[in-house]
């Protein structure tokens, strides 16, 4: 059946767009100061239920409410009398920056086949909240209205949003996170609306983020582009003067151009592609917040060549005093406002200086930049990157098998791509887009630019991160295929990411912008918009983008900063370092690459190579150390950008390691990062810092590994949960991750949390540990002459027990006829008795037996193929050793529960032991496990 006409509909009791526009006249005549709301007519409260929180269920919620996320030391309640007529209202409150509560309801949107405005109105109140604020959110773009912090009296808000077609539900969420204080709400309503129309939403840092849909368009399609133009008041007309900029055939972007405490009136004009005007919106205004809050936190500083002057711009940490002073080299420029934009110098007043320096008016260095071009390609290729490659690929190697699985990939085409609509079309055509720059084909330009475009049509531009993971590919495939293709094509390539471009610039979700800079969103959304900022600037309609370029490094740089630790430990799993390295550590690199310092130290400082080297193993099936939700085994192509970060000194053995593991798949990375010209090393005999154990007492995370020769290396993983940021987490106190001849004998379950037979680590009445990131290392130490250590962790509060001590020496020597050892004392006490658990799960088809005593331990066996786990339990009296679903556990109760326990592992016949109170011996090592702390190891 086909669709009807939106003339022949059957009409709806909705407010209509007449009757919006008469009510917001009438609001403007009503005051010049009010801000024009249309009271909502009495059925339009009905699409939310119990909207004005007077129901209120047995558990206390309202009504027709739910709980969507909850942690720490919160608050929700219906409070009586509470509301601005004196009605029931609801309280969300929070105790802790660390405290999240976030209530949900979901609308049926009133039409699926097409995208569909409402207005939505609430009143807000606001009582000692400090922070990140209080707000209500909406699914889709995630658009946020009234963040409010401090104390405030009763206030309403009002905002259009748009629910996109094919959306079956609008989401509506009040939420209090990353702040303290008391939030009410009260008087929830959506009003359908229908129409031209704009939405517009001012936010506490100054950008107002605007949305739009045609609805009296026959073909929404027809429109190439949007003009974006502001006035003074709603009744103003759409002209060059009130034009701030013109965007793709995109439903949204951000005015960047706002000034504090202004009101302001927005209108959309949709173009078609021959220039003609297809339809204005209504208009929708605003008042923007007296004072914007400034984020920044790092000094950012460019230096770009535009024609024959220099443009030095930055944008500094909030609260940085002036004045500063600008130099080029060692010669000074000029001296200038703190919060000045920056300086075009005159041809030739830089006197050809590469270097610039802003300095603080003490003297200290604030930023420093090289001057970049804007020459394509710009990012990432050169003349010299180019020629190493060419050389390289004459000849057999990782180079050469590298170039060939990228053009056999891409002779493929798009089903060779197993990504997402518009992220598989932008891989397929960055990969072309190199080809063409190493070969000079044009034949892959021309894939480049057709698979460009096709992503830029597929892209559902629906979720933040779909759009963040095709970013990176979409601006190297335009900047490396640019130079072939006509301005025409150019042009239309700018389209497909603009409309990326404009997604991420007004897109929001609370791991994107809470002040905790953690989470992978903020690599795959900051740091790909990043790269396409970099891609674009000052072309076509495109100018500098200086300060949303400089916001965004700051995104990038803290992130790194506060995602990683020295170690390179990255909490939430290697999975998701893969994921977001891959999505973010393009972006980061352009922006080095585009002279902006302000990235270096952030990438770096951690030591990611040593990390992989750590952590992947040379068996088969690349097995890996697990943490977070990182799985078990997996491919490691990311590691082709750690070469951009290694110290020179472990360069040769890191590049021996990834021949070893990556070889010919690192795709582009792996062509433009390879050190052409390094030698490999083997590890083994490398330096001291690749082969001793890694050790990060921040996040409580330790990798130890034996060797760097094939799959007998045992590598052991120890966690404890020293901290914990926003991001995926892992329940990870006392965790094990132990991999060794070519098995995996000690696994972590992932996302799969609810199988509690894949957790390696104690459980406390057959649950984990109910807090993380409490954990703290009481002594940590590696061991001199092999890659093992000694460690001692206190886990007591994570476990909410009066104690939990974890020692454990890990000897990575052969001894006793066992490859490696690893000796755990686990000691355990509260006031009340428990169950206490401690258990290893070994992968799928791994044999156990127990049961056997020796030298009065019980003993266990792990078995697959010739390959053994062995393990004593010393002081077995009063243990129940058992399996459950492939795990192995030994269970004690009590108030106090004591475990140790020794592991060896190795191949062919376990070896035997003796013991004599709490030591084993095995061979002529002894271990005593009431004093792990003691014990010395020999050499070699």
């Amino acid at each position: 059946m086909s669709r009807p006409s939106r003339a022949s509909r059957p009409s709806r009791p909705l407010a209509s767009s007449r009757l919006t526009r008469v009510a917001i006249a009438g609001a403007a005549l009503a005051g010049a100061l009010a801000v024009a709301v249309p009271a909502p007519p009495s059925y339009a409260a009905e699409l939310v239920v119990n909207g004005d929180f007077e129901q209120v269920g047995a558990d206390g919620l309202p009504d027709g409410w739910k709980t969507i996320e909850a942690w720490g030391s919160f608050k929700v309640q219906v409070v009586d009398g509470a509301g601005p007529d004196g009605s029931r209202a609801l309280l969300m409150e929070t105790g802790s920056v660390d405290d999240n509560v976030t209530l949900g309801q979901e609308i049926a949107n009133t039409d699926p086949a097409r995208p569909q405005a409402y207005r939505v109105t609430f009143d807000q109140k606001a009582e000692d909240l400090t922070g990140y604020g209080g707000y209500l959110s909406t699914e889709y773009t995630g658009p946020i209205f009234g963040r409010i912090t401090g104390t405030t009296g009763w206030h309403k808000v009002s905002r259009i949003v748009f629910a996109p077609k094919g959306a079956t539900v609008q989401k509506l969420w009040p939420r209090l996170g990353a702040a303290t204080g008391r939030m009410l709400i009260d008087n929830v309503s959506m009003e359908p609306l229908e129409g031209n129309l704009v939405g517009a939403n001012p936010l506490p840092t100054g950008e107002v983020n605007l949305s739009w849909d045609f609805g009296e368009l026959a073909d929404p399609a027809q429109a190439a582009h949007y003009e974006i133009h502001r006035g003074s008041y709603p009744g103003f007309k759409p002209d060059r003067k009130t034009l701030l900029r013109t965007v793709p055939a995109v439903a949204f972007a951000g005015d960047n151009t706002a000034r504090p405490g202004q009101r302001y009136s927005y209108k959309i004009v949709a173009l078609a592609a021959d220039g003609s005007r297809l339809g204005v919106t209504e208009a929708e205004t605003i008042t923007t917040p007296e004072r914007f809050q400034d984020n920044q936190g790092t000094n950012v500083l460019s230096a770009t060549e535009v024609g024959k002057s220099t443009r030095v711009a930055w944008r500094l940490k909030a609260g940085t005093p002036g004045p500063v002073t600008l130099y080029a080299g060692h010669r000074k420029l000029g001296t200038y406002s703190a919060e000045s934009l920056g300086a075009t110098l005159a041809p030739g007043q830089d006197k050809g200086a590469t270097g610039f320096t802003l300095k603080g008016r003490d003297g200290t260095t604030l930023a420093t930049a090289k001057l970049s071009g804007l020459q394509h390609p710009r990012l990432w290729v050169n003349d010299d990157k180019l020629a190493d490659i060419r050389a390289a690929i004459q000849q057999p190697g990782t180079p050469k098998s590298t170039y060939d699985q990228l053009a056999s990939r891409v002779s493929k085409g798009l089903p060779a791509y197993n990504y997402a609509p518009g992220e598989a079309e932008a891989a397929w055509a960055r990969d072309a887009a190199l080809l063409y720059q190493v070969s000079g084909d044009p034949a892959y330009a021309k894939t480049a630019y057709d698979a460009l475009v096709a992503a830029g049509s597929r892209m559902p531009l629906t979720h933040p991160l779909s759009t963040g993971n095709a970013a990176p590919a979409l601006a190297m495939a335009y900047d490396w295929a640019y130079q072939a293709w006509t301005a025409e094509q150019r042009a239309k390539a700018r389209d497909s990411l603009g409309t990326a471009a404009a997604m991420l610039e007004t897109t929001w979700h609370p791991n994107m912008d809470y002040p905790d800079k953690s989470s992978n969103w903020v690599a795959v959304t900051k740091c790909g918009e990043l790269a396409l900022r970099l891609a674009l600037r000052s072309d076509g309609d495109y100018d500098l983008q200086e300060r949303r370029i400089a916001a965004l490094t700051d995104e990038c740089a803290r992130h790194f900063d506060l995602a990683y630790s020295d170690t390179g430990w990255y909490q939430e799993g290697y999975d998701y370092l893969d994921y977001e390295l891959f999505i973010g550590g393009p972006g980061v690199l352009a922006g080095i690459d585009a002279g902006l310092d302000a990235l270096k130290k952030s990438w770096q400082r951690p030591q990611l190579a040593n990390l992989l080297m750590h952590c992947v193993s040379a068996q088969p099936d690349k097995a890996r150390l697990q943490w977070g939700v990182g799985y078990p085994t997996g491919s490691a192509a990311v590691a082709a950008f750690a070469f951009t970060n290694v110290p020179e000194d472990q360069r040769p053995a890191f590049l021996w390691q990834y021949e070893k593991t990556v070889g010919g798949g690192g795709g582009v990375f792996g062509l433009l990062n390879y050190p052409y010209g390094v030698t490999p090393q083997d590890p083994d005999e490398g330096p001291a810092a690749v082969r001793e154990g890694l050790l990060d007492d921040h996040g409580g995370a330790y990798q130890f590994r034996s060797r760097y020769q094939d799959a007998d290396d045992v590598l052991v993983g120890l966690t404890n949960r020293n901290h914990r940021h926003s991001g995926w987490n892992g329940s990870e106190t006392f965790s094990t991750s132990l991999i060794g001849q070519d098995v995996i004998w000690a696994r972590q379950p992932g996302k799969e949390t609810s199988k509690t037979e894949l957790f390696s680590k104690p459980f406390v009445d057959g649950k984990v540990e109910p807090v993380v990131g409490k954990g703290r290392t009481l002594e940590s130490r590696v061991y001199t002459g092999q890659g093992g250590g000694f460690l001692s962790l206190d886990g007591s509060a994570n476990y909410q027990l009066a104690k939990a001590q974890r020692d454990v020496a890990v000897d990575l020597r052969p001894v006793g006829g066992a490859d490696s050892v690893i000796a755990i004392h686990d000691a355990f006490a509260d006031s009340a008795s428990h169950a206490y658990a401690w258990q290893l799960a070994p992968e799928a088809g791994t044999a156990i037996t127990f049961g056997e005593t020796e030298g009065g331990a019980a003993t266990f066996v792990f078995k697959k193929g010739d390959s053994y786990l062995k393990g004593w339990v010393l002081a077995p009296e009063g243990a129940q050793l058992s399996t459950d679903k492939g795990a192995f556990r030994v269970t004690r109760n009590g108030a106090e529960a004591d475990f140790k326990i020794v592991l060896a592992v190795g191949k062919g016949t376990p070896p035997t032991a003796t013991t004599s109170g709490s030591t084993l011996t095995l061979g002529d090592t002894a271990y005593d496990l009431a004093d792990l702390k003691g014990f010395k190891p020999g050499q070699g």
